[in-house]
């Protein structure tokens, strides 16, 4: 998160200077919640300043993995 505001500071806040950063924040968050899920521990316990929702982390690891798929 804090490499995010970094560049997007660096860049004049354009976030597609910086989406290498947010992917891979959203990367992060989603390793996450998937270990949580391993360890028996619901989505809604699994937390972090830094990450949205599960739910916002799914929608948006979709929509890189068809991006990449291109």
């Amino acid at each position: 998160a804090c490499a995010i505001q970094d560049c997007l500071g660096k860049y004049n806040y354009n976030e597609a200077k910086c989406q290498s950063y947010v992917a891979a924040l959203y990367r992060c968050c989603d390793t996450m919640y998937r270990d949580a899920e391993k360890r028996g521990v619901g989505a809604e316990e699994a937390k972090s300043t830094a990450c949205p929702i599960r739910s916002v982390v799914e929608r948006r690891i979709k929509r890189m993995e068809k991006e990449e798929g291109k």
